[in-house]
């Protein structure tokens, strides 16, 4: 399998700083390692009052997971065909899907 090298895209974040969120959850941030100074971006746990790390690391900024996700559109794997496999079911189970085409059934 060959694969693909990926190209370096710039996202511009409009970071949250200087507080911290209001509603636990997992958020985008970037910290610094206390000692070295060192700068990294990483996927957090906030429990509603404090951050779920390492008392090295110092969150300097933060994001909405939601938020974040939201800016990027990176398409969905080729090879995953189940789109179509899901079109063959709705049309062949469509009594199922009366009075909510718009909500989502699993139809086995």
């Amino acid at each position: 399998m060959e694969r693909k090298i990926m190209q370096k895209l710039n996202v511009p974040i409009d970071w949250i700083e200087n507080c911290n969120p209001v509603q636990p959850g997992l958020y985008f941030v970037a910290s610094r390692y206390n000692k070295t100074g060192f700068g990294f971006y990483d996927y957090l746990n906030w429990d509603g009052e404090k951050w779920l790390k390492a008392d090295s690391i110092k969150v300097v900024g933060w994001v909405s997971l939601a938020d974040f996700l939201g800016m990027i559109d990176a398409g969905w794997p080729a090879s995953d065909d189940s789109d179509k496999e899901l079109e063959k079911s709705y049309h062949k189970n469509k009594e199922k899907f009366k009075g909510d085409e718009g909500g989502f059934y699993e139809v086995e």
